[in-house]
């Protein structure tokens, strides 16, 4: 009877362990097995807000145009970008240089989508890099899709409880397994079971285990979320570089006219010059013609006889 019992068990066991396994996605590594659809990101057919054209310098997509965050007015340092590239990347991959976009070239790396001058949000580990450029009601507003940063939204996969968070630390970017997704802005970022990575109870990220931070691919998640480098808005930084252009070419196209209206003023005078010096030619000419006529009336009383 006990032989029976424990055999029972032991099947039981392995059946509860079997099904366990198959689908689990724990751990900071990629998973070899096969994951059930529900640890897959959600498809990203998204009919996205996009923004105004414009200098990428000052939008933050390297292809000139936004697909979050599309108010460049309202969210000045801190764009939504969507493109492809090959197989699954990590957020964390440097930029190659090379701009690319969903209106431009093909991405070597997720980074590639972000401008010069900006960067893919969190890439230091710092939930402050959001903090410093967005809000959590604009992040939640940021428009349709999912605007990814780079960065996991647990420092482990011990997430029963949740790890406390202190504001200092310093978040992984890793592949996949619990806690692996990746912190996001936009109306399809879901709320996990950990929510203090950025901000307290309120941080949102891309719900699948499959495709954590170091393991993103654009066909699931193509959108990125970039931040401006420096202080300030980046517009009036270029405001004051165009200020000053444009000062250079006033000043330089001040001195054209100065001198062409010096060129003037001295081509009257050499005229008013040369003008006065033939009058006086004239004058002596004819003073020299009136003597010449008295030396020849002379010279006639001279020779008539007396």
């Amino acid at each position: 009877m006990f032989g029976f019992h424990r055999r029972s068990l032991a099947c039981m066991f392995s059946l509860v362990s079997s099904l366990t396994f198959a689908g689990c996605t724990c751990g900071s590594g990629p998973y070899e097995g096969d994951y059930f659809d529900g640890d897959r990101p959600g498809p990203a057919d998204y009919k996205y807000a996009e923004g105004t054209k414009g200098d990428p310098k000052v939008v933050g997509c390297a292809d000139g145009q936004r697909e979050g965050f599309a108010d460049v007015t309202k969210n000045p340092r801190v764009a939504g970008c969507v493109g492809t590239w090959p197989a699954t990347k990590s957020l964390r991959d440097k930029p190659t240089g090379k701009p690319c976009g969903d209106d431009g070239e093909k991405c070597a790396v997720p980074a590639d989508l972000c401008a010069t001058g900006w960067h893919v949000c969190g890439a230091d580990g710092k939930g402050s890099d959001l903090v410093d450029h967005t809000t959590p009601k604009e992040c939640d507003n940021a428009g349709p899709g999912r605007f990814n940063a780079a960065m996991s939204h647990s420092p482990t996969d011990e997430i029963n409880p949740c790890p406390v968070i202190k504001k200092d630390a310093l978040l992984p970017c890793v592949q996949s397994g619990l806690g692996s997704e990746p912190v996001c802005c936009g109306n399809d970022c879901k709320s996990g079971k950990c929510k203090d990575a950025v901000w307290k109870g309120k941080t949102k990220i891309s719900i699948g285990t499959s495709e954590g931070c170091g393991a993103v691919a654009s066909d699931r998640n193509p959108g990125v979320m970039c931040c401006y480098d420096g202080p300030g808005n980046p517009g009036a930084a270029d405001a004051k570089v165009d200020e000053k252009a444009d000062a250079k070419v006033d000043e330089k196209a001040d001195a054209k006219v100065d001198e062409k209206a010096d060129a003037k003023v001295d081509e009257k005078a050499d005229a008013k010059v040369d003008e006065k010096a033939d009058a006086t030619k004239k004058d002596d000419a004819k003073k020299d013609d009136a003597k010449k006529d008295d030396a020849k009336k002379d010279d006639a009383k001279a020779d008539a006889p007396k």
